[in-house]
């Protein structure tokens, strides 16, 4: 009997999920594709973004589709006083609580999915397309990786590579140069522990190491220099734009780049919120399935609405936004440690969810 009970709940949760999907999909879809063609851009171009940009949106989407499936649904059973007659068929209040958390643990780990490996495959193309533009366009010549933990770029007559950029003093951390002649041959390298731009093409390198004869059959040469000026041909927006590279890696490649750089003694701030935000959007899935089942302490169908459903999902969707942008802002301004900056909204609706549900149990029992 439970497990007829169940079908029942699990069948009308997913129809309720899936018929949420495909509207708010057509929605995004149809208002994305007409504003790429009202810009007078090429189909073929218009496409291209629009799937690029699908995780993305998916992944705000799918939290309010947990929102909307479990808001249905359970509207859907009072309508026909069918909640009712679970609920006293026996079916406990525990019970629906733990069958709408499995419901949704689906949805949590297609987010994760979405957001720790589509989203950055889609970003890795997205990039690949702008640098393209970008040479096109004559503009850049550089271009980077940061696979190995590291950011990589080539100009005309060297290679670099750098850990981190800070924005804030516009300088290089772990800065390496390896010039080399138009020959491809190499000519000297250059490292030094922290490079601070100065002006225009000029960067002060502290605590330099130069190796120099490296095409020569005599083993190359070392010299020390606390502080040197050279000239290079990227500016401080450059090195912006080569951290914008994050957003391609992978959860687990993330997540050992942020773990490498720690070890650096440098402020990570940014890089943690970017991977703990992938974490706790997949969890916000399940604490959003479970918001509405306060609704299951009144079954009965008067006091379910479908204009009333509507109004509920928006308000919480638009509070939920709202808090956690804000609190992303914090935490990358230095305000708020990075856990609390992700955890902290959610964290909050979850002990709404838990208050609901342990003050409501009590009354019944």
């Amino acid at each position: 009997m439970m497990l007829i009970l169940s079908r029942l709940i699990v069948k009308e949760w997913f129809k309720s999920l899936l018929g949420s999907i495909v509207i708010l999909f057509l929605l995004i879809s149809t208002a994305d594709l007409i504003n790429g063609f009202l810009q007078g851009k090429e189909g073929e171009r218009v496409l291209l973004e629009y799937g690029l940009k699908m995780p993305d949106l998916m992944g705000k989407m799918l939290p309010i589709c947990c929102l909307v499936s479990t808001l249905f649904s359970l509207n859907k059973l009072k309508s026909h006083a069918e909640l009712i007659s679970i609920l006293a068929a026996g079916f406990s209040y525990q019970k629906l609580y733990f069958l709408i958390s499995m419901c949704s643990g689906f949805v949590v780990i297609l987010q994760f999915a979405n957001l720790g490996f589509i989203e950055p495959y889609a970003n890795k193309i997205k990039r690949q397309e702008i640098q393209k533009s970008r040479k096109s366009e004559g503009k850049y010549l550089t271009r980077s990786s940061i696979e190995g933990g590291r950011f990589w770029y080539k100009t005309s007559d060297y290679f670099a590579s750098f850990s981190y950029f800070d924005r804030k003093t516009t300088s290089l951390h772990d800065l390496e140069l390896y010039f080399f002649s138009p020959s491809h041959k190499g000519q000297n390298i250059i490292k030094s522990s922290n490079a601070t731009f100065l002006r225009s093409g000029e960067w002060l390198l502290k605590k330099v190491v130069e190796l120099t004869d490296l095409d020569t059959a005599s083993f190359p040469k070392r010299s020390f220099e606390a502080e040197r000026v050279v000239r290079l041909q990227e500016s401080p927006e450059d090195f912006g734009e080569f951290e914008a590279d994050l957003t391609t890696l992978n959860f687990l490649k993330l997540r050992r780049f942020v773990k490498r750089l720690s070890k650096t003694g440098i402020n990570i701030a940014e890089y943690e919120i970017l991977l703990l935000n992938k974490i706790f959007l997949s969890f916000i899935c399940l604490v959003f399935a479970l918001l509405p089942l306060s609704t299951i302490f009144n079954p009965n169908r008067r006091s379910s609405s479908f204009g009333k459903n509507v109004v509920t999902a928006l308000l919480i969707t638009v509070v939920f936004w709202v808090l956690y942008s804000a609190s992303m802002a914090l935490g990358n301004s230095g305000t708020l440690p990075p856990v609390v900056a992700t955890g902290l909204i959610p964290s909050i609706f979850l002990a709404v969810v838990l208050n609901t549900y342990l003050r409501n149990r009590k009354l019944r029992a």
